[in-house]
């Protein structure tokens, strides 16, 4: 499975992408404005969008892709979600208020988008991979994905999350991974912040990684609030983590 970085920030800058990653050239894993960053040829490539949750940091570029491939669809785009997630972007954004409602047009029986409410711990097969949701722990209805290939190969992402027993629960229940792709958004000094937002910190992330029943072979950490980006590498250099930690970078591409 390839795995392109196309955005992993934890906000924005120059060289700075939000959250999304492309899996084998035609499905995504949130749309970020690291969704910007592919080409016209490559946008059409692009036919199934899994999303974490509905914050703007990981939906914005949705609608500005589904808007600039209106035109040369064959197909709707597939984009699978929670069921409150779906209920939100229909409210919230794709509202004729903020930007049309695709899922009717040009009609309701041909859409450009198609919204499936995804059943947690439900696998969903596409193509080659299976996804299957899990839920985490955010300030709003949230859930990660673990992506299995037909060769066995693992990734599991966990979205933004902070953590707590269920989280941890949900992650041993997944088995022996590859890769664990989680975030990292605060410095430790912000610890009470990370909590009330639920997000992670390196102490956070170093008591779940710890707690771990089958310590993934790699975890590769997002997210990373620009500001503080260095504090919180030193941070993360300071653990004594019997797994390998990398550091994701937009523009990366790996294999899992």
């Amino acid at each position: 499975m390839k795995v392109e970085i196309l955005g992993c920030s934890g906000g924005m800058g120059a060289g700075q992408y939000t959250t999304c990653y492309r899996l084998n050239d035609h499905t995504l894993l949130d749309a970020g404005t690291g969704l910007g960053k592919l080409n016209h040829d490559e946008q059409l490539k692009i036919k199934h969008i899994f999303l974490t949750h509905s914050h703007m940091d990981h939906i914005c570029f949705l609608p500005l892709l589904i808007d600039n491939l209106f035109d040369h669809l064959q197909e709707p785009i597939q984009v699978y979600a929670l069921p409150e997630v779906i209920e939100i972007l229909r409210q919230h954004i794709f509202n004729w208020e903020i930007w049309p409602d695709f899922s009717t047009l040009p009609n309701e029986e041909t859409p450009v988008v198609k919204f499936n409410p995804i059943t947690l711990h439900q696998p969903v097969v596409i193509n080659e991979l299976t996804f299957t949701a899990f839920p985490v722990e955010h300030i709003v209805p949230t859930c990660g994905y673990k992506v299995t290939t037909e060769q066995g190969k693992s990734l599991a992402f966990t979205g933004d999350t902070t953590f707590g027993l269920d989280v941890l629960q949900e992650i041993n229940q997944l088995g022996k991974l590859d890769v664990l792709m989680m975030e990292c958004a605060f410095p430790n000094r912000l610890d009470n912040l990370a909590k009330l937002a639920k997000h992670l910190t390196p102490s956070l992330l170093n008591k779940l990684i710890h707690a771990l029943e089958h310590p993934p072979k790699q975890v590769w950490l997002s997210h990373l609030k620009p500001s503080q980006t260095e504090e919180i590498k030193a941070e993360l250099a300071q653990l004594n983590l019997q797994t390998k930690l990398h550091l994701l970078e937009s523009g990366e591409l790996l294999e899992v």
